[in-house]
């Protein structure tokens, strides 16, 4: 296969309902995509789950684009015989996690035939507004994970009387303080899946007993598979949240799942707020997981997407299908 042409393109679209996290609200989503054509013009694409400022981290949209735009120029034109040969081309791009993700991401489906199939549905709400509640009754989860606030007792309290009864996960964000510390105690007698990062530091987890904690999640801390195995091996951990675009992409979550499924950590992949194209490959990974993972339904934060039928809800479970990209919705950068 040679690769013949590379574009980039911008997606936009607004959330449903606004996005409230600690750190950031969230109106709309902004992304880039990747398009490689072979020279026997068949088409394919990535995803970039990079943010337009650096509240998440530092790679934003712009970097991945400068990144990616030098690498189109070392390598248009460059056969590809299989993936190893692909990936090869990504050594360069350790640094910078969700540029190699997006680029994977394509290179996938050129060299993995891509399949239908069902994973669990795990919804994630940002406080529980008549909205998020109703959508959650209509839908019926297998798990919902909710962001940290300080109602976050009482939350829980109302995901325990709703009419159907989800798995239950908190979100934290590393924004526990001080003053809150005795709330982790009290959700240590709940029925809890896990929390993930409850503090910025994981330092503070050693003024509990492991009696004292609900299980622990990392998320943000997951940054590699060395400093997973660090941290696990140093810590109360018992699941770890694998993002693909903190990760490196596909391939290399992959290979961290078979090592942490060695060491009985449980795993749950992460995504990112993401369209139609992303969220395949995030499913794709959650066949792998021992939790419901970041998987949502087609509609249920955007109402426009780039790609159509991206995640039916069947029963509790949603139906994914290899993704089709409309690229008429697209606004071409590059």
């Amino acid at each position: 296969m040679k690769l013949q042409t590379v574009k980039l393109y911008e997606y936009n679209a607004s959330f449903k309902h606004t996005i409230v996290t600690p750190k950031i609200n969230l109106n709309y989503r902004k992304v880039l995509i990747i398009e490689l054509v072979t020279d026997t013009e068949q088409h394919y694409f990535g995803e970039c789950n990079a943010f337009e400022t650096d509240w998440y981290s530092s790679e934003t949209i712009e970097v991945v684009r400068q990144q990616t735009e030098k690498w189109i120029k070392q390598y248009k034109n460059n056969t590809f015989n299989h993936f190893g040969e692909a990936q090869t081309t990504l050594d360069g791009l350790t640094p910078y996690p969700a540029t190699r993700s997006m680029l994977v991401m394509a290179f996938y489906q050129i060299f993995y035939e891509m399949h239908s199939f069902y994973v669990p549905y795990g919804a994630t709400v940002s406080g529980l507004t008549e909205g998020n509640l109703k959508q959650l009754v209509d839908t019926q989860p297998q798990r919902v994970k909710i962001k940290w606030s300080q109602h976050i007792l009482q939350n829980i309290e109302t995901l325990e009387q709703l009419d159907f009864q989800p798995n239950i996960a908190i979100d934290a964000n590393e924004a526990i303080q001080d003053n809150e510390s005795h709330k982790l105690k009290q959700l240590a007698n709940k029925s809890l899946l896990y929390i993930e990062e409850p503090f910025k530091s994981l330092e503070r987890l050693r003024a509990f007993t492991k009696s004292e904690l609900p299980p622990i999640a990392i998320d943000e801390k997951a940054l590699s598979k060395d400093k997973i195995l660090k941290i696990i091996d140093n810590n109360l951990i018992n699941v770890v949240v694998l993002k693909p675009f903190r990760l490196g992409g596909v391939d290399k979550v992959l290979e961290i799942i078979n090592v942490l499924k060695s060491k009985n950590i449980k795993i749950v992949i992460g995504g990112m707020y993401e369209y139609g194209l992303s969220r395949y490959f995030t499913a794709l990974l959650a066949q792998y997981a021992d939790y419901p993972s970041d998987i949502t339904p087609e509609g249920y934060y955007f109402k426009s997407d780039i790609v159509k039928n991206a995640g039916i809800l069947k029963g509790d479970s949603i139906y994914f299908e290899p993704p089709v990209v409309n690229t008429a919705q697209l606004q071409r950068v590059y």
